[in-house]
């Protein structure tokens, strides 16, 4: 971003973390839970599991007493439970896609839309790369064993992808395929359960932005720093070229072949190859011939931005929304000073229709 004061800068990068809103879990409805996690540990855990729906689809609650919607809500349910042994769990997985597959081709005949069945297949590519990873590292081979130990009570492992979205409404035909809605990250532990232990539970979520809740921040981080300007006030040579380009500053500098107008007895000189790679270390200062020769400053108006998204929008998608709302900002305060200006000038006016009444009186 170039030609821009540090204040505008800093205003989008604020609104970027604080501003640009998102979906997430706000409201967890506990049907059951004997697992050891607490109700409420459990509803925060939720919450910070991104949701892949794009938060520009739905409304603002206009008050919190505002009945939930499909045009403001996401609902999800989570109802697990765990069996005493893998072997039961695998094979209740195996009868529950027998019975969705079953359902989902009964409502495919009635014209229905198809319903969303059960992970099995995504568990097993998760076990075999678990498995192709411990042939591979030794540690966490024997990690997994002490943990398996036989004998040992079964743990089933609840993750994100466990959270089953309900269609609300009309929500089934305007979210499909690589729409549909989803936590971002299939595997977040949310909790772990015993045999016997179950969860049951039904999420809302809504519209929110990070000033209210950190939930709702789409960014993990959002950051900028100014262009570095690097030049060469003297010529390097030589083995201090090579110290400069490959030990010092790598990236920064390259090498090139010393031409006609360069000291007879060099080979090659260092020249500035990408300004950009700069991190200011400024490690060169340390050899007193590279510090006459090298100067880096900062260019005042030339900021680099890094934007991490979380997941549930794009980083161009986060700095468009940004954009979005600090246009908002300025409108608004446009506004608000063009009212303050009519009504000084109102004022000023009735000012003026006075004076003259108060001469007459006086005569």
């Amino acid at each position: 971003m170039k030609g821009v004061d540090v204040s505008f800068a800093n205003a989008l990068r604020r609104i970027m973390i604080a501003e640009v809103p998102t979906v997430a879990i706000e409201h967890v409805y506990m049907w059951n839970n004997s697992s050891i996690v607490h109700d409420e540990v459990l509803a925060h855990r939720l919450g910070l599991v991104p949701i892949h729906v794009d938060p520009r689809l739905f409304e603002d609650f206009a008050e919190e007493e505002e009945e939930p919607t499909d045009r403001n809500t996401v609902v999800f349910k989570l109802g697990v439970s765990c069996g005493r042994s893998k072997e039961e769990d695998d094979s209740k997985n195996v009868k529950d896609d027998a019975d969705a597959a079953t359902a989902s081709a009964s409502n495919n005949d009635n014209g229905q839309p198809q319903l969303p069945g059960n992970d099995f297949e995504i568990e097993q590519l998760a076990s075999e790369s678990a498995q192709h990873y411990r042939s591979t590292h030794p540690s966490a081979a024997a990690a997994a064993s002490a943990i398996e130990t036989p004998g040992r009570p079964y743990t089933k492992h609840v993750y994100s992808r466990d959270l089953e979205w309900v269609p609300q409404g009309d929500q089934s035909t305007r979210f499909t395929d690589h729409r549909q809605i989803k936590p971002v990250h299939p595997d977040i532990l949310l909790a772990k359960l015993r045999p016997g232990q179950v969860i049951e539970l039904e999420a809302h979520a809504r519209r929110g932005v990070g000033k209210d809740h950190a939930k709702f921040s789409p960014v993990a981080t959002a950051a900028y720093r100014l262009m570095p300007h690097v030049e060469l006030i003297q010529n390097v040579y030589d083995d201090k070229a090579e110290e400069l380009a490959n030990l010092y500053e790598p990236g920064v500098f390259g090498l090139e072949t010393v031409g006609p107008e360069d000291p007879v007895n060099t080979k090659i000189k260092a020249v500035v190859k990408n300004s950009y790679a700069c991190t200011m270390s400024r490690n060169y200062m340390r050899d007193p011939v590279l510090k006459e020769a090298v100067k880096i400053t900062r260019i005042p108006n030339h900021f680099i931005f890094s934007i991490e998204s979380v997941g549930m929008m794009s980083p161009g998608v986060i700095l468009a929304e940004a954009l979005r709302v600090l246009q908002s900002k300025c409108q608004n305060l446009m506004r608000l000073l063009d009212e303050q200006t009519g009504l000084q000038g109102d004022h000023e006016n009735d000012i003026m229709d006075e004076e003259p009444e108060e001469e007459e009186e006086q005569e």
